[in-house]
């Protein structure tokens, strides 16, 4: 016998296999990508990921949920920060869902906390921490608070904001005590981290003796070091026997490095400094808090390295008994050493890069030292921080064209087109392998996608006055010129426009000049300006209604309508519906005739 009673269970049982057929195809997918990942391919990963991850559904959001999750745990794998921070951004609104839960909506806040910080942006992170615990409801886990809690001291303890750091866990060791469980080892840890900055470095060794991790290991040699209960070789050859146990990927390469160069800048050892500190400004991403480089009192920059750079080149020098300002000498004593000794060799080529008397003298040392580097196979990466991120390059002019060539072309290839621009700015000359017309036009197009866009159109503009502009050329320098109006630089354009039609005597090209030019206007709300130009445009010199007649035509009447000259628009509209065959075209216009209407009622 049928009965209604039944029905919601077979519903239920539907809903529980489909549940059950979602969550084993997830579970493939997300073992596919752990594979990937341990395969080291973690971009690879990522990309399966974009492919196969579902949109988000406001009636059922878990299964978007898990992926997200997964998302985002695949980024603070591979330390994109910025990329965790736009997204989680990105995805506010539905996290905000009501079907997900407070405690998996902190979840991703917390990491993007933690991207924050990463990322150094102390104030956007303090101020968000503190908007959310002062917001906290009942439904936030004790675990979460506290979490919060903590990133707050992390944060004053990276800023070196000791008094608030102190008040902050006098207040968090009253409400929560010694913690035991993984959030205890934190607490612990940044214990010990104040204290160390507090110089009480035997209280903070006797914490960190309870905690078995990388980062206490690395801190209770950072404090020994600084408190002198152990020799600088004695801890250098410590951390060296730790990272001789590390394999390349190992996320404890960066802090033993760190504590190791520490160490050695202690101990005097001025090569070993140079050596380490060379890898640590090459690697992509260093693992390193600001709290802890504040403990170790070394600052992991291009000027640390230049400042090794130039008192190992003195010392070398000196014992040779070379003369400050006789370049000659110490450009022969470093090329003597190129091969045998090239630590000493790019130490010398360095003095002489920032302190040789002439100039030739400079460019000459700051090739040969970027030779060097090329021979050791250490990455651009470093040649870039030395020469765009220190005050002993005060001007980018200073630094000799065949080096800021390479630095163009690397950080083009990393998309940092704004250091690209500053590179090439005043770079008139072309390398040798490219043409003067292919030159400037790079320049100006780095420059506009940068952002400087008069500096690009000063650079169009003085290739107007100084060469002779062929068809060929003139497509190629009108691509750039485009990108002046793609980000709604129409003046700027339309002055390019006005200036190259003086120059061009080709039919086709002044059509289209005319065309863009009609653009730049319409841009610019001169719509009447706009619709004569499209018009004079559309007129072919065969008198045909070619494809360009059509375009142009349309963008006319698009133009007319907004001068509100909504007769002079229908009737092109008309024209263009007469002479048109294709059926998809014929109902755009048709749609702008019935809009027309519109108009014409309300007015």
């Amino acid at each position: 016998m049928f009965s209604f009673f039944n029905q919601p269970l077979c519903a239920d049982e539907n809903k529980n296999k489909l549940e059950e057929k979602n969550q084993a195809l997830r579970t493939a997918h997300f073992n596919n990508i752990d594979e990937l990942v341990n395969l080291h391919v973690p971009g690879l990963a990522l990309s399966y990921i974009k492919k196969e991850q579902p949109q988000f559904d406001k009636e059922a959001p878990l299964e978007w949920l898990y992926w997200e999750q997964k998302h985002i745990s695949l980024l603070k794998y591979m330390r994109q920060w910025s990329a965790i921070d736009k997204r989680i951004n990105s995805q506010l609104e539905n996290l905000k869902n009501f079907k997900i839960a407070t405690a998996d909506r902190n979840w991703f806040l917390t990491i993007q906390l933690q991207a924050l910080i990463e990322l150094k942006q102390y104030s956007e992170a303090l101020a968000r921490t503190r908007l959310l615990l002062w917001n906290a409801s009942s439904l936030v886990r004790a675990n979460t608070y506290a979490a919060w809690r903590r990133i707050i001291i992390q944060i004053y303890l990276n800023q070196t904001q000791i008094n608030d750091a102190q008040i902050a866990m006098r207040r968090y060791q009253q409400d929560y005590g010694e913690l035991q469980n993984e959030d205890g080892v934190g607490w612990l840890q940044l214990q010990a981290e104040l204290l160390i900055q507090l110089k009480q470095y035997g209280e903070a060794i006797l914490l960190l003796k309870k905690i078995k991790t990388p980062q206490a290991q690395a801190l209770v040699l950072l404090a020994k070091i600084n408190s002198g209960m152990i020799s600088p070789l004695n801890a250098l050859d410590s951390a060296q026997l730790v990272l001789a146990t590390i394999e390349e990927d190992d996320k404890r390469k960066n802090l033993f490095q760190y504590v190791a160069l520490v160490a050695a800048m202690a101990a005097g050892d001025v090569e070993q400094s140079i050596l380490l500190l060379e890898i640590l400004l090459s690697e992509k991403a260093q693992k390193l808090s600001d709290s802890l480089i504040q403990i170790g009192g070394i600052s992991i920059d291009a000027d640390t390295l230049w400042g090794l750079y130039l008192q190992k080149g003195y010392l070398a020098a000196n014992r040779k008994g070379l003369l400050k300002g006789d370049d000659a000498s110490w450009y022969a004593l470093a090329s003597n050493l190129f091969q045998t000794d090239p630590l000493t060799a790019k130490s010398l080529f360095a003095v002489l890069s920032l302190k040789a008397n002439q100039i030739q003298h400079r460019e000459l040392a700051m090739k040969q030292l970027v030779k060097l580097m090329d021979i050791n196979q250490q990455p651009l990466e470093l040649v870039n921080l030395l020469f765009t991120d220190s005050k002993y390059i005060s001007k980018i002019s200073d630094v000799v064209p065949e080096v800021r060539y390479r630095l163009i072309d690397f950080n083009l290839s990393k998309s940092n087109v704004k250091a690209a621009a500053r590179l090439m700015a005043d770079l008139k000359q072309p390398p040798e392998d490219q043409p003067q017309f292919d030159w400037n036009l790079r320049r100006a197009r780095v420059l506009i996608l940068s952002g400087s866009f008069t500096e690009g159109a000063a650079v169009l503009e003085n290739m107007l006055n100084n060469e002779e502009i062929e068809s060929l050329q003139a497509d190629k320098y009108l691509q750039v010129v485009f990108d002046l109006q793609a980000v709604e630089q129409y003046q700027l354009s339309l002055n390019l426009f006005n200036q190259l039609q003086k120059l061009v005597s080709d039919v086709r090209l002044n059509r289209e000049l005319m065309f863009w030019k009609a653009e730049s206007y319409h841009g610019l709300k001169e719509f009447e300006k706009a619709a004569f130009l499209f018009l004079k445009s559309a007129r072919s010199p065969e008198n045909i209604y070619d494809p360009w007649y059509h375009t142009a035509t349309f963008r006319a009447a698009e133009s007319l309508v907004e001068a509100k000259l909504y007769e002079d628009a229908r009737q092109r509209y008309l024209h263009l519906l007469k002479i048109t065959d294709n059926s998809a075209r014929k109902a755009v216009i048709r749609q702008r005739l019935q809009a027309l209407q519109l108009k014409n009622q309300t007015f």
